[in-house]
């Protein structure tokens, strides 16, 4: 069979499996593949999240050695306005 053959084409194969079945599977496919993509996206955020506080926490121990806000904001990946917001906060 072609779709064996060729990835592109065997994806397209099970799409039309997918689009082809009733309509409460079709249901049931799509709340699964939601599901999956909800996940996968909270996860990222949670990664995103945790590198922006490993960031911030970064530059608060840069600020209270006296680290000037340039060099803070460069180690730390934050922006000069972030920098100084936590500067101001201290």
């Amino acid at each position: 069979m072609l779709a064996e053959k060729n990835p592109y084409i065997s994806r397209a194969y099970q799409q039309l499996q997918i689009i082809s079945q009733d309509k409460e599977k079709r249901l049931e496919y799509e709340a699964r593949e939601k599901a999956i993509f909800d996940h996968n996206q909270l996860i990222l955020e949670a990664k995103e999240r945790g590198k922006q506080e490993e960031a911030f926490r970064i530059a608060k121990n840069m600020l209270l050695e006296n680290f000037d806000t340039n060099v803070t904001a460069r180690i730390s990946g934050l922006s000069i306005k972030q920098i100084l917001y936590l500067k101001n906060e201290q």
